[in-house]
């Protein structure tokens, strides 16, 4: 017992010092709009041509949140910028409000998605057909769920254009409401700071370290087209990612920022949202392997729950390791502006969550072999990060 306690301490010193890391060298962007008001340092010479920008949304019964996503977007003070919204065979009121922002704006090219060809995901499909239909030499795709400040993107493209990189992903701000939202969701950003050096992978192109995310992955369209656009993530259940992967395959850099003052959204609503949310993608993000599940599955419970247990048996060094795991949590949520009471008690609750939700998705996706999404039943036929192109 000894030696697993020393062990267990010794993790989460490791899991501190990366989760401080990430917060001192991921940088964190304010809204600057310098192609009206350039600031030394902060973006492009406003002379400069800007590069036309287009915002592909992917949206399948979103009507609880198109409208304000849509509108944000098309609010930005970015002006060479076209929106194109896939209606993905939207069976609530989305095709009805996508009609109504578009006959208001021009800017808004809103495409009746078909359905998707074999072999190919819904998400992956949609946003292939937004692609075709885009115009920018950059290429923003976002989820339907995001709202985003009005400089938001004039931001982005400033990074992406002065680090000359191929992709820029933005971490957003979550809105999280009752316990369970804010216990579960938080597993993002403790997986994200404890254990990924992120910050390293603004400096390298090591493709294991490629991150991605639905909130905004900015790419330039010819990297986009070199890694064969969606083509190579047609079956990924984890795009997003994949996209950072596959453009970091052909040798290119890919930046992440965290982008709390530039975007927000409410990514489920309600603990059962949590849950059927991560069930869909836990089990293939570790590549569909029983070995990898149960693997993480002992993990969870010998360095995140069992530290509990232990200390309150009075193990003394099992109560150094509950104290770091407080420590790193106060110091990561004060810095993502998440409830500090659920930095302090949340962390075993989380825990007993994520291992239902693997145990779920290993059924599901795995025994079952069927990923289910918004009212759609794919079979087994997919893939991690998609397959690169030769």
């Amino acid at each position: 017992m000894f030696i697993f306690e020393t062990v267990l301490v010794a993790v989460w010193v490791v899991a501190l010092a990366t989760t401080l890391l990430n917060i001192a060298f991921i940088p964190r962007l304010r809204p600057v709009d310098w192609t009206t008001q350039p600031l030394d340092g902060d973006g492009l010479k406003a002379a400069a041509p800007l590069p036309t920008v287009s915002i592909v949304v992917p949206a399948r019964n979103e009507e609880r949140t198109i409208e304000r996503t849509v509108r944000a977007l098309l609010a930005q003070t970015y002006t060479p910028l076209e929106v194109i919204v896939v209606d993905d065979g939207s069976t609530d009121g989305t095709g009805r409000i996508l009609a109504a922002l578009a006959a208001e704006n021009p800017k808004l090219v809103v495409v009746t998605g078909e359905e998707p060809a074999p072999g190919w995901l819904g998400k992956p499909w949609a946003l292939h057909e937004g692609s075709r239909r885009a115009r920018g030499e950059l290429l923003l795709f976002v989820d339907a769920d995001i709202h985003y400040v009005p400089a938001a993107v004039a931001t982005v493209v400033a990074r992406l254009e002065k680090r000359e990189e191929a992709m820029l992903s933005l971490l957003p701000r979550f809105e999280m409401h009752g316990f369970w939202e804010n216990a579960g969701l938080t597993q993002l950003a403790i997986a994200a700071f404890t254990i990924i050096p992120v910050w390293l992978g603004n400096y390298t192109t090591f493709v294991g370290l490629g991150i991605g995310g639905g909130p905004g992955n900015l790419v330039r369209r010819s990297a986009f087209e070199e890694m064969g656009g969606y083509e190579t993530l047609k079956n990924a259940v984890v795009d997003d990612i994949g996209m950072a992967r596959q453009i970091r395959a052909h040798g290119h850099r890919t930046d992440v920022i965290l982008g709390d003052r530039l975007a927000s959204l409410r990514m489920y609503h309600g603990s059962q949202e949590v849950i059927d949310g991560f069930t869909k993608n836990l089990f293939p993000a570790l590549g569909g392997s029983y070995l990898a599940a149960a693997v993480m599955l002992v993990l969870m419970v010998a360095f995140h729950f069992a530290p509990y247990v232990l200390a309150a048996r009075g193990d003394l060094l099992a109560i150094v390791a509950v104290v770091l795991i407080t420590i790193t949590r106060v110091l990561l949520f004060a810095r993502l502006k998440y409830r500090i009471d659920v930095a302090v008690v949340g962390h075993p609750f989380m825990t007993l969550l994520w291992m239902w939700i693997l145990v779920r998705s290993v059924w599901m996706t795995g025994v079952r072999r069927q990923l289910h999404w918004r009212g759609r039943v794919y079979e087994k036929d997919w893939t991690r990060f998609g397959t690169r192109k030769p």
